[in-house]
């Protein structure tokens, strides 16, 4: 058998001396494409990439805007005759509310009468103040007793990790503690205050009841509920016409005031928590605000769980106040307005 060896062709477009035509198997693609498909491969890392070193560099932290706001209860039983629109600005002794009472002459009481329902009702608001006032002194004693305990143990596990015998977190939760303890007794010390007061006005009330002689009406002036201050009606409860209790809440006032920023930062954090920290407030429509630390609230309270992830625990929280440098635009002068604060980072050099 005779081997016969074909000529190997010359070029890729013959085959044994006839031509073949092969359609193109690369063209040319333009440069710009090639950048477009490198910054959409790079783009999702570089994303990522600044979120870190932005939350490395800078700490941010959930804040809500609180506004001087009062709440006014009306002071008699009675029926609203005029009551101010929301949004309008009333003047400090101008009345918000006016109620009128059903007022008429008083009899002069006897010597051998029985006590009138009203003197019956007062003396025993008085009694279940004072049986009251007695509970909530022995709950500040005992908050007290708690708040001193917490306070030896926490020098004692900051002695301990002087040593290196306690860790940080060790430390950390007895200064949690401590807060929680202090926060207590603010806690009971203002109740036992509120309730002193209460318990003062109805003693007053009960004097000014017996004082008018017989065949004087009580003033109907007395029920209507006047502005302590320049403020803005924000909110109200009751309607034109309406008949409201003593003690029922009617309008919801805010004063005149500047807006305060209470940012929540936890406690591995509470080196942003210091009086002259510059800050950046950042609400959710893209305003800047310049702020700066004011002072730190002597009580831990815990984010709110519209400002927390599901799965991230709610720990208790330093609340620092923060004073905005201008004025707050009235877009966003609003009672416990979301935003987030931003912390300027500070470079310490070591010394």
């Amino acid at each position: 058998m005779k081997i016969q060896f074909d000529k190997p062709p010359g070029s890729a477009q013959e085959t044994n001396g006839l031509s073949v035509r092969y359609a193109a198997a690369k063209r040319k693609v333009p440069r710009w494409r090639w950048y477009l498909l490198l910054a959409m491969v790079l783009t999702p890392p570089g994303y990522l990439l600044t979120r870190f070193m932005v939350a490395y560099w800078w700490e941010t932290a959930p804040a809500v805007v609180i506004t001087e706001q009062v709440v006014v209860r009306a002071r008699e039983a009675g029926r609203v005759t005029h009551i101010v629109e929301m949004g309008a600005v009333v003047r400090a002794g101008q009345p918000v509310i006016a109620v009128e009472t059903a007022t008429g002459t008083t009899q002069a009481p006897s010597s051998t009468s029985a006590p009138t329902p009203t003197s019956n009702t007062s003396r025993t608001s008085i009694d279940a103040f004072v049986s009251r006032q007695a509970t909530l002194d022995e709950a500040l004693r005992l908050a007290q007793s708690q708040l001193a305990l917490q306070q030896e143990h926490l020098r004692t596990m900051q002695a301990l990790r002087a040593q290196g015998a306690a860790t940080r977190q060790e430390v950390d939760n007895a200064h949690t503690q401590e807060l929680q303890a202090r926060a207590n007794v603010n806690r009971a010390h203002a109740e036992a205050s509120e309730n002193r007061s209460l318990l003062a006005r109805d003693r007053i009330t009960e004097h000014a009841a017996a004082s008018p002689p017989s065949g004087m009406a009580l003033p109907s002036g007395d029920a209507d509920i006047k502005a302590p201050f320049d403020v803005v009606v924000v909110r109200q409860f009751v309607h034109l016409g309406e008949w409201v209790e003593r003690g029922t809440d009617v309008a919801v006032l805010q004063g005149p005031a500047p807006a305060m920023i209470h940012t929540y930062l936890p406690p591995d954090k509470a080196r942003y928590a210091q009086a002259g920290r510059q800050a950046t407030l950042r609400f959710m429509d893209g305003g800047r605000v310049r702020a700066e630390v004011v002072d730190v609230v002597a009580e831990a309270e815990r984010t709110p769980a519209e400002r927390t992830s599901p799965l991230t625990p709610r720990m208790p929280s330093i609340v620092a106040r923060l004073r905005p440098v201008e004025p707050l635009p009235p877009a966003y002068r609003i009672h416990q307005l979301p935003l987030d604060v931003r912390f300027d980072w500070v470079w310490s050099w070591p010394l």
